[in-house]
This record gives C-alpha cells, structure tokens and sequence, in this order.
C-alpha cells in the first residue's frame, strides 16, 4: 500500500517508505532515492532524514555542504528537530563557520518547540553571550524536563548569584533533584551547601526537589 502510494507520487508516502528503508531494511540506494525525491518536492522530514545520510554517508557519499542546506530548508520549513541540528552545526563550527547568534537563533526555535535535548545548549549559548538571565530562564525549563546538566547549572548559578540573586534553598533544590533522573554529580556540591544552611532550609530544598527524605541524610 505504502509503496504503491509512494509510486503514484504521493510525496509524504514516499518519504514514510524512505524512512522505513533507512531503519529497517539495508537498501541505501533505495533509501537516498525515494528520500531525496520528497527532499526536492519540500518535504521536511525527507530533507533533514537525508541530511543526516549524507553528513554521515550512510548509503551515500558525504557531503556535508549539501547537509546543511537541506538542515536549513527542513528547519525554515518549520521542522525542530532539523533547527535543532543547525544549532548544533553553527555553535561547533564544523562546516558552518561558528556563529552563536544563529546557533541560539536555531537553538531557540528547537526549544520553543520543546525538543528537551535543545535546553542546555541554547542555556550554555546564551550565556556565552552574557544574557545570563534569559540562559537562566531555559535551564529552568530544562531542569524542570529532567535535564540534569541543566539541574546542575540552576544549582550552581543560584549559589553564585549568577543570572539571580543568591539562593541557597534553590541551589541546594536543583543539586538534590539531580537524584531523581540518576545523577550523583550534585552530591559534593549539595554537602558543601547543607554546612551553610539552617536544617530548615535544607528540609524545604527536600521538599522542593521533590525527595524530603533526603533532607535527613544530608542534615545527618
């Protein structure tokens, strides 16, 4: 069905089959051809599938140029995950030359289309920029989503005073919940934190991450 449908022209039915070929079947030729078809037609899911072929020349020779126009048109066309690499490529520098403004530019359009994975690079980006506070807003919304690198950034940023005023139990908040997704990395930084703190702001951090029973160990 699939296959006749992609025969009769029907780009989004192509695109599927090329998508399937790709993941399921070895027939890279197959693959690259139904995929750049729909590419050409404007299909955004076949442009930024096939720009990850051929970064990698997987079924096709690398050519990583080619890559990042078809990223580029795939995110105009309004596909996150394709903005989201774009970002990635302008902030490495790789093939593009390194440019923050449009990494955070892409990064921002990934992110507001909730592709968790965007969070902690467009934080880390805007911070490079020194807008601090608007880095702050999107590591909470990444910490928030289970990000623990972006827990670990809100509980350092809210002991330094960093984008924020200072904040000890929000500091102390973010290390703690980094357990929950199944990071110890907050640990030594939350026992230095406990030695500055009144056992009830260490219990209201607790409380706040969600775990109040780790207040008692670390007041222990």
């Amino acid at each position: 069905m699939l296959k006749a449908e992609a025969d009769l022209g029907n780009t989004r039915a192509r695109t599927m089959l090329g998508v399937i070929l790709m993941l399921y079947v070895d027939a890279p030729e197959e693959t690259v051809d139904f995929l750049g078809q729909s590419a050409a037609e404007g299909d955004v899911v076949a442009q930024r599938t096939l720009a990850y072929l051929l970064e990698r020349g997987q079924g096709v020779a690398v050519d990583k140029e080619r890559a990042m126009r078809l990223y580029r048109a795939a995110a105009e066309g309004g596909d996150a995950i394709a903005a989201f690499n774009l970002g990635l490529h302008y902030a490495n520098g790789e093939v593009l030359a390194a440019d923050i403004p449009n990494a955070v530019r892409w990064l921002r359009v990934a992110a507001k289309a909730e592709i968790t994975e965007s969070y902690p690079f467009l934080g880390n980006h805007l911070a490079a920029l020194d807008r601090d506070e608007e880095a702050l807003e999107w590591y909470l919304v990444g910490a928030e989503a289970g990000q623990a690198n972006c827990m670990f950034v809100l509980g350092s940023w809210y002991r330094d005073g960093i984008g924020t005023s200072v904040d000890l139990v929000q500091s102390l908040r973010w290390f703690i919940a980094m357990l929950t997704v199944g990071s110890g990395d907050g640990v030594h930084e939350a026992h230095q934190l406990v030695s500055r703190m009144t056992s009830g702001e260490v219990r209201e951090a607790a409380r706040l991450a969600g775990r109040p029973l780790d207040a008692e160990v670390f007041l222990g």
